[in-house]
């Protein structure tokens, strides 16, 4: 899976579960902050991105709100498998 295809993925799984617009989505955006993502929507998150990448679970770290921190330590953790 390339950089794109996990974005991709990443974004969509974002845009389902916190049912936003996928616009709202951008490299910038904070899941926290833009998005009102709470501490449940982030377990869940997790979860969902572990399940569908196959990865371990993503521990809490604030700076991984941010959706291009995001992308690219589950890209990180892919090509480390």
């Amino acid at each position: 899976m390339n950089y794109d295809e996990v974005y991709q993925k990443t974004k969509e799984l974002i845009v389902e579960y916190l049912r936003v617009d996928e616009k709202e989505v951008e490299p910038h955006t904070n899941l926290v902050d833009e998005l009102c993502a709470d501490s449940i929507a982030i377990v869940e998150l997790g979860f969902r991105f572990s399940e569908t990448f196959s990865i371990p679970m993503i521990e809490g770290d604030p700076e991984l709100y941010v959706m291009k921190n995001l992308v690219d330590s589950i890209y990180a953790k892919i090509q480390n498998k």
